[in-house]
């Protein structure tokens, strides 16, 4: 009897859960229409209306998350690193070049942060004046960083003090340590 009163209460309760999302003015069922197996054909009104919220399987309860701008940031750059190298291997170095396949240094920024939708000038100096200006010890991947003074070589900083650009036509494009490249001149934060 109590396997049968716990089949009913459990039927139940989902009817009621299900007659609290439908509303009210909607048809009732019965009990038995939905189990024909569990007992009684009492109206659903006549049980008891304590209801239990059960998520669905495999679907979280938690109201979706949105994106901090944190995140929504480091997410372009990460995606315009990710863009960057996937040109190291097959790319070449051409002046005044700016991909699919080719690149100068500042012709590869362009290409790679367009992937993203920033749009930039086709010069090192140039794009030298773009952006917030960052110190060499606050540098975050994405940054641009630039060589020489007058500025005439850039590069785009991937973290651990790495830095991936289309060098020269014999080295062309690569990762380099940024220590060890030196001529290091400033750098500028265009995700932001």
């Amino acid at each position: 009897m109590s396997v049968r009163k716990s089949a009913f209460s459990i039927a139940a309760t989902a009817t009621v859960s299900l007659a609290l999302l439908v509303g009210p003015g909607m048809p009732q069922a019965r009990a038995d229409e939905i189990s024909p197996s569990v007992g009684p054909t009492a109206p659903l009104a006549a049980v008891s209306t304590t209801a239990t919220t059960v998520a669905p399987t495999g679907v979280s309860s938690d109201p979706v998350k949105k994106q901090t701008k944190a995140q929504k940031l480091k997410a372009k750059a990460d995606a315009v690193i990710r863009a960057a190298k996937s040109k190291v291997a097959k790319g070449q170095y051409k002046w005044g070049a700016a991909g699919p396949n080719s690149f100068d240094c500042s012709g590869f920024v362009v290409w790679s942060f367009k992937k993203v939708g920033i749009n930039l000038p086709h010069s090192s100096r140039a794009q030298a004046t773009k952006g917030a200006k960052v110190a060499r010890k606050n540098l975050k991947p994405g940054d641009l960083v630039f060589f020489y003074s007058p500025v005439s070589h850039v590069a785009i900083y991937i973290g651990n003090g790495k830095i991936v650009h289309a060098r020269n036509t014999r080295d062309d494009l690569e990762i380099s340590n940024l220590k060890k490249y030196g001529h290091y001149h400033s750098a500028r934060r265009v995700i932001r």
